[in-house]
Formats: structure tokens, sequence, C-alpha cells
């Protein structure tokens, strides 16, 4: 095998779903699965264990494989409303202007932290900006920014600066009483939509019975995104 063609595929190597026994663990980094029902990549971090499909179709002849089925696991658990919140204050404080910020994971602390970047430019349609810097256990989980007086969306200019691994959210309409959101996991490219804080409905399927302990329709529909189903 050519020694470019090893090291790319050590970066993501490839193994087949059995079909009695269990997938061996993994540690961090990203692995393609051939399964009888297409192919996966499965991506692990300190803070993120997902499975996700990559080719839907299935094989025209039959394979020795199992079934995956997709899934999303944070090990933070739930996103902390009260960072939710105060950064959407913060947004709220530079109307009409974007903001920007951060869910920093510690992976000392197993816990999230809220920074703010620093804008170079803002305005009501556009912001560019950088992260403080991190310390050397930190990294961004889930990546924040506003759209000022108007309605979230994912714009071009998302779509090429979300690379990497990372939850996105952008809020929009921060001069209403309850603002508009949209959340995405973003896979190298490779989006998932996933539930955003004001959702108009709920599924009653949906909640855990466990969020009973935390009232209220926020902190029900926020820790949905620790338990995503395909």
């Amino acid at each position: 095998m050519d020694l470019r063609d090893a090291a790319l595929q050590s970066t993501c190597p490839v193994v087949a779903m059995p079909r009695y026994g269990l997938l061996p663990d993994m540690a961090n980094g990203q692995r393609v699965i051939v399964a009888a029902n297409g192919a996966f990549v499965q991506v692990k971090l300190d803070w993120l264990d997902c499975v996700q499909r990559l080719m839907p179709c299935r094989p025209a002849m039959p394979v020795p494989y199992g079934q995956v089925q997709e899934r999303v696991a944070f090990s933070f658990g739930v996103l902390p409303i009260r960072l939710i919140e105060a950064f959407i204050e913060r947004g709220r404080r530079a109307l009409p202007n974007e903001v920007a910020g951060a869910l920093v994971y510690s992976s000392r602390t197993r816990g999230l932290r809220l920074v703010m970047c620093n804008a170079l430019r803002s305005s009501p349609t556009h912001i560019d900006y950088c992260l403080p810097v991190l310390a050397d256990d930190e990294t961004v989980a889930v990546d924040l920014h506003t759209h000022g007086h108007g309605a979230p969306f994912w714009s071009a200019d998302d779509d090429r600066d979300d690379q990497g691994i990372k939850v996105a959210g952008v809020f929009g309409c921060l001069h209403h009483e309850r603002p508009s959101a949209e959340f995405r996991l973003v896979l190298n490219g490779m989006y998932r939509a996933l539930p955003h804080p004001w959702q108009a409905v709920v599924p009653v399927t949906e909640v855990h019975p466990d969020d009973a302990l935390e009232p209220g329709v926020l902190r029900k529909i926020l820790s949905l995104l620790n338990r995503v189903r395909a």
C-alpha cells in the first residue's frame, strides 16, 4: 500500500458491523462502519459519541454484516439553560448588531462554560470574530451566534465556516420575548438538524420522565439534545 494511503486510512479506518457480536470500542477519532443497512460514520470526542449515516443504500446482494442505528450522545448531558440565557442576554445588549460565542467543554471538569467571541467587525447582518485562547483541556462544543432582529437561518457563510465537529446554534428575533433558534450537529461538512429551545410542538413521546424533575418546556427541549433519535 502507498504510504500516503496508509496514513490517510489510519485517520479514518473502515470496520464491519458484526451481525452477532458487539462493535469494538474506539478511541477518540472517526471511523466508517459498513453495515447491512448502509455505511455510517462514527465520531468520538471527549464530549461527543455519535453514529450518522453516510450512504443510505442497501447492498444489492446479502452481506454478512449487522444493522447499525444512528445515535447522538453528549457527555455533558443537558445544555445548561443558564448559559443559553446568558448568551441571549449578551445578544440583546448588542442589538441591532450580531454577536458570537461558544460553549466550551473541559475534559477536566466534564462541564461547559460560556465564552463570548472577540468581534473584529459586527453589523446587523454579519459578524467576523475570533475565539479567546482556551485552556489545554478545553474545546469548542457548541458554536453560537445571533442574527439580531432577523430570523435564524443557515447562511452560505455559515455553511462555509461550519467545518470540523461541533454543535452550531443561531438565535434570531432577539427583540421578541421568545427568540427563534436553529440548532444543528456539524460533522466535517455534514449537517444534522437538532431540536432547538423554542420548537412550537414537543411530542410527548420525546420527553423523558426524568425531565419532570426540571419544570419548564425550555428545559425539556434542551434535554433532547442529549437523546436525539434517528
